[in-house]
């Protein structure tokens, strides 16, 4: 019997016959038998196997609690590390021991000082090679059937990771990760991002995909079946190496999941020149996924009828935009005719696409494309289009986030994306595609069964 929580957007019919839930939306037509499957969830009440049970999971409608926890001697903690300094060799030493008794390999990747640390393992690269060849060294001396990475500037403990592994009595789940946030500090960036890190993928558990409202969760920490990342991560990737393993591994039977529940810190970047050269080379790394998995980093990614009225209000079109966003909302109802849902619901379902894909568009506008519209800033309506963007963006993000620090949040969400968005230029013109620039549009909807 599975524990399972409903996704956040869930959306059951009058006739309890039909379903819409997960993100990506997923439709389901229900059987009488699978209409009680989904009582009983939407009960709160632990499921049983069932193929219905298993769509639902795979869609991300529902999410399973952490089950039963592995034993101690079935899970190898991976440390790849690069010290600097006398201090960080201090750090490896504090993680290794709050992570006992669980067995430990350090992967030091040729680092200038000497990690003595106490751990079951210790092995040094002669070259430093970058994380992903650190994680692969230190796969290759796991003998236990899991394995957890976990960065060495990372705070979590034994029971954390034995905690998330308790998914894996799910034999569809391949690899699992916490939530990493960062505490709110003193200076500017570490109360930037203690709303706005990178390595936080926010509160609601979620199925790993493109497409998903979790897409990728960074490898800071990462619990895995051994078997699924033996040689996985591409070593010639010394950024986003984490992002291309996942989207070329995962699949319905290789599952990737979220865990909120589970939290681990992380500190925020020393200074903001620190910040915006991650985020760069973050951008950079885009061109290079996409080159191993074309149309994977799309910046923009949906129904055309859900993107075309934010497109058109940028462009100054503001009667036709409202035109379009009527015209969304009909094929949405026109979409869910069958799935007797109420109107009200069909409107939240609308309402929600137009959102997501609003929020796409001016990220897009203000991260990816922003050097097209500083190249024809001068025309006044490109200028519009842009600054709608940007403090449509931003005011969202403030009444959601709540920044302590609004004076400093402003400037530094925007050159956030500024420095990504440059990184993803600089990766287009180094790899000769700009395909990783180009949106990815499409007027088919998701059906689950």
């Amino acid at each position: 019997m599975r524990e399972l929580r409903r996704d956040k957007h869930w959306w059951r019919a009058k006739d309890g016959n039909g379903l819409v839930a997960g993100t990506p939306g997923t439709f389901f037509r229900l059987t009488e038998k699978g209409s009680q499957v989904i009582d009983s969830v939407e009960a709160g009440h632990p499921a049983g196997d069932s193929p219905l049970i298993d769509r639902l999971i795979a869609a991300g409608a529902v999410h399973p609690l952490p089950g039963v926890s592995l034993p101690v001697d079935q899970l190898t903690v991976v440390i790849p590390t690069y010290a600097r300094s006398d201090d960080d060799v201090m750090r490896v030493r504090a993680l290794v021991g709050a992570l006992a008794p669980l067995a430990v390999v350090v992967v030091d990747d040729a680092s200038p000082v000497a990690v003595n640390v106490d751990a079951h393992k210790v092995v040094r690269l002669e070259k430093n090679s970058g994380p992903g060849a650190a994680r692969n060294a230190g796969v290759r001396e796991v003998t236990t059937p899991f394995v957890a990475f976990v960065d060495d500037d990372v705070e979590v403990t034994a029971g954390q990771l034995l905690e998330l592994s308790g998914h894996f009595t799910d034999p569809n789940v391949a690899c699992v990760a916490p939530r990493v946030s960062t505490d709110v500090g003193r200076t500017f960036v570490s109360q930037y991002e203690a709303v706005r890190s990178p390595l936080d993928m926010g509160p609601a558990p979620a199925r790993v995909r493109p497409g998903s409202l979790v897409p990728f969760v960074p490898s800071a920490v990462l619990v895995a079946r051994t078997s699924a990342v033996m040689e996985a991560f591409d070593e010639s990737l010394r950024f986003g190496e984490d992002v291309e393993f996942e989207w070329r591994s995962v699949s319905d039977s290789a599952q990737c999941r979220y865990e909120p529940t589970v939290v681990c810190r992380h500190p925020a970047r020393p200074s903001i020149p620190a910040m915006l050269k991650q985020r760069f080379h973050y951008g950079r790394s885009a061109a290079d996924i996409d080159k191993r998995l074309p149309w994977s980093v799309a910046p923009v990614r949906g129904n055309l009828f859900h993107v075309l009225p934010l497109v058109l209000l940028l462009a100054g079109q503001a009667f036709w935009a409202v035109e379009a966003a009527f015209i969304s909302v009909v094929f949405t109802f026109v979409t869910l005719r069958r799935m007797g849902l109420s109107s009200r619901k069909k409107s939240a379902v609308a309402r929600l696409s137009l959102a997501v894909s609003s929020r796409h568009v001016a990220t897009a506008v203000t991260r990816e494309w922003w050097p097209v519209f500083l190249v024809f800033s001068a025309w006044q309506p490109v200028s519009f289009a842009y600054w709608l963007a940007a403090s449509g963006l931003v005011l969202v993000d403030i009444v959601k986030l709540r920044p302590v620090n609004i004076a400093a949040f402003v400037p530094l969400r925007l050159l956030d994306n500024v420095a990504y968005g440059a990184g993803v230029w600089a990766g287009a013109v180094r790899t000769r595609s700009v395909r990783c620039l180009l949106p990815r549009l499409s007027l088919v909807q998701r059906r689950g069964g």
